[in-house]
């Protein structure tokens, strides 16, 4: 997992990404199905040079994700990164021979969501820097344009219900300070939303998705 402190640093990475790629669950996350629309606000600065950048809150996290091709239930943070697994990742090197198996870069970010007229709960939204008819690439724009991301509220939709036709929108609203309702409310620990899977238990886990002594995640 990778936080960045200027945000020409996350353009860097995610434009490298995308130069490759051309060749979760529960109430922590934000889903919209197709149809649905909310009002959203940014707690957090997708780098600490955006004019709003609050350490206690901290910025946005890029996170390698493997989504195995057999069932994309079964997902986990790539680890080739990570010593503990001595910089080896199983998708990884399954990759080179079958390009499903390659890790993307997604972007997490803690929001307050208007779940009902007046009442707000706290959110993650999870979603890829590198398909265009998702979000990521946008909110980095929004992010250059006004030099922040938080000082504002968007509406966030979804139309298309299959892999093919679904996309997402996100457009600026009003500017203004948070509400006081929106400022208590407490942050996701985006450091804990992925698992990280030992690297001999890998295999089982992307084809199963158990592991061993766990059962299924």
């Amino acid at each position: 997992m990778k936080s960045f402190s200027t945000l020409a640093d996350m353009k860097k990475t995610v434009g490298e990404e995308a130069a490759k790629s051309s060749g979760g669950g529960g109430r922590r996350f934000l889903f919209l199905r197709d149809g649905d629309s909310y009002k959203v606000r940014f707690r957090q600065e997708l780098a600490e040079d955006g004019a709003n950048f609050d350490d206690d809150r901290g910025t946005a996290l890029v996170v390698p994700v493997v989504t195995s091709p057999i069932n994309w239930k079964y997902k986990a943070m790539c680890t080739e990164g990570l010593e503990e697994t001595n910089y080896r990742c199983w998708a990884q090197e399954q990759s080179i021979a079958d390009p499903k198996w390659k890790p993307r870069q997604n972007l997490l970010i803690n929001l307050a969501v208007e779940v009902e007229p007046g009442k707000w709960e706290s959110r993650i939204i999870e979603t890829t820097l590198t398909n265009p008819r998702h979000v990521g690439q946008t909110i980095i724009e929004y992010a250059q344009t006004y030099g922040t991301i938080t000082d504002r509220y968007y509406k966030f939709s979804r139309t298309g219900s299959g892999p093919q036709d679904t996309s997402y929108n996100l457009i600026p609203l009003e500017s203004g300070d948070e509400t006081d309702e929106i400022s208590a409310m407490p942050l996701h620990d985006l450091d804990k939303v992925y698992k990280v899977i030992p690297y001999d238990q890998q295999e089982s886990f992307y084809s199963t998705g158990e592991t061993a002594g766990s059962g299924a995640w």
